[in-house]
């Protein structure tokens, strides 16, 4: 009898923390092949080609850079990316990988007259 408590208590303990292991199990890497995308507005306010940047500043004064790719979309620019060097001070809606703060599309918004 005095030996049961014992094997048990660690027996007990063995399960549990057995348990906890299992229960975790192998979880997919959260969001694994799928970013996160997020949506950011403002005045283009920079391009810069040789480091493959942009900045967008807010209209609250927040200014953010985000990095592109040759797989970055622009809508509403003429010569994709080429074509945004040439439009500083216009309203533009980048979405990106919240990650990264690389931009998966870049719209020029139209003003409205």
């Amino acid at each position: 009898m005095k030996k049961l408590y014992p094997t048990l208590a660690v027996l007990s303990l063995f399960l549990l923390c057995t348990g906890m292991i299992l229960a975790q199990g192998e979880r997919p890497p959260a969001a694994q092949g799928q970013e996160k995308v997020y949506m950011f507005e403002g005045e283009l306010t920079k391009v810069d080609a040789t480091d493959k940047t942009i900045s967008v500043k807010s209209s609250k004064g927040k200014e953010v850079a985000f990095r592109y790719t040759d797989e970055t979309q622009v809508s509403g620019a003429e010569g994709g990316i080429e074509g945004l060097a040439t439009k500083s001070g216009t309203h533009v809606r980048v979405h990106f990988d919240a990650a990264t703060k690389t931009a998966s599309q870049i719209e020029v918004m139209q003003r409205t007259q």
